[in-house]
């Protein structure tokens, strides 16, 4: 497991709709490692290994975080914000953050009072204090439409359990990049085409582009998913997920029941531990937008664990990490043009 290049993706920014200089930092990280790369106008870069063979494997993880963006700069200096995706605005007060300003980025902190804690906060009722003395001297650094994300950082606990930001999903990006990385190293000769999306935390535009562009015959999208395991959590929600017991297959309404089957097979083959997830109707990731794209897309889904979700520290485990990797390798290496997902055979 390459830690170097998943600390990259884990520690940088891509504040949804901000992820271009992440992308670049993928494009340089796998440029050695594949036949082919290809972009496209709203974000999406998809690393391809052999382009010519007729049949696709899309392999989808969104690479976009959820954070804030500047919509105001008072009078006094201080920046007012909204949310880029599903922030909890209860957990800022009293944060720092890093403000990727036009001009220079500069550090500042969520302001805390004690009015913060009455009542319900909402991304509006958060205000950012750079150091700036005024609205004209914030403006030499920021404007509107810049990305904020909280000043947090991985680090390697205990048993190997990680914590950081936004591992949703910057590490299940981590993860299909590594497969297509061994996929290659094993001789895979079926197309794999491994996209790291933009948008999905507001949007979901970047698997809808991307599966359009592709045509893939499988899809398979890689995402977090909630672990049960930790103080307040309901397993009676969608299943008894934890940390360490692998990656979690979902047994959904779209997911593709005979894929689901084959990741199932190739886990067994390897001797790799799996869970299962439900979910009715939509799952909130990729797989959602590339499911509908064009004739309707064969698609499952497979999910790294995760505790504290969209919070300032998130926290998975490299088992689980490696385990997703090791399992999308062998479907890669294992599925071509004559497996049959047709649900009536």
């Amino acid at each position: 497991m390459n830690k170097d290049f998943l600390y990259t993706l884990l520690d940088s920014m891509s504040v949804s709709g901000n992820e271009i200089p992440l992308q670049k930092k993928v494009i340089a990280e796998m440029t050695p490692h594949c036949d082919q790369i290809m972009t496209d106008y709203t974000g999406n870069v998809t690393c391809i290994l052999n382009p010519d063979a007729p049949f696709k494997v899309m392999l989808s993880a969104h690479i976009d975080e959820i954070g804030l963006i500047i919509t105001h700069i008072q009078n006094d200096g201080m920046l007012k914000v909204a949310k880029a995706g599903g922030i909890r605005p209860h957990v800022y007060p009293g944060h720092q953050v890093v403000v990727y300003g036009y001009n220079q980025t500069v550090f500042g902190t969520v302001v805390n009072n004690s009015d913060m804690g009455k009542g319900e906060l909402k991304d509006g009722d958060l205000t950012i204090d750079i150091g700036a003395k005024d609205r004209e001297d914030a403006r030499k650094y920021v404007q509107e439409g810049d990305p904020i994300h909280l000043h947090t950082y991985h680090a390697e606990m205990l048993n190997g359990y990680l914590a950081a930001r936004a591992v949703d999903n910057r590490g299940c990006a981590f993860i299909i990049l590594e497969a297509l990385k061994r996929a290659k190293a094993q001789g895979c000769k079926i197309g794999v085409y491994a996209t790291t999306t933009v948008g999905e935390e507001t949007t979901m535009r970047g698997a809808h582009w991307a599966s359009s562009r592709i045509k893939p015959d499988v899809a398979i999208a890689v995402d977090v998913t909630y672990a049960q395991d930790y103080p307040g959590s309901n397993p009676q929600e969608s299943g008894d997920v934890s940390l360490g017991k692998g990656p979690v297959i979902c047994n959904g309404s779209i997911c593709n029941k005979k894929l689901n089957e084959l990741m199932k097979a190739c886990a067994k083959k390897k001797e790799l531990p799996y869970q299962m997830e439900s979910a009715i109707g939509r799952t909130g990731t990729d797989a959602d937008k590339i499911h509908f794209t064009g004739d309707g897309i064969v698609t499952s889904l497979l999910s790294l664990p995760l505790r504290y979700m969209h919070s300032p520290s998130e926290v998975c485990h490299f088992d689980d990490i490696e385990n997703a990797i090791a399992l999308l390798t062998e479907v890669l290496c294992t599925i071509d043009e004559n497996t049959d997902l047709n649900p009536f055979s």
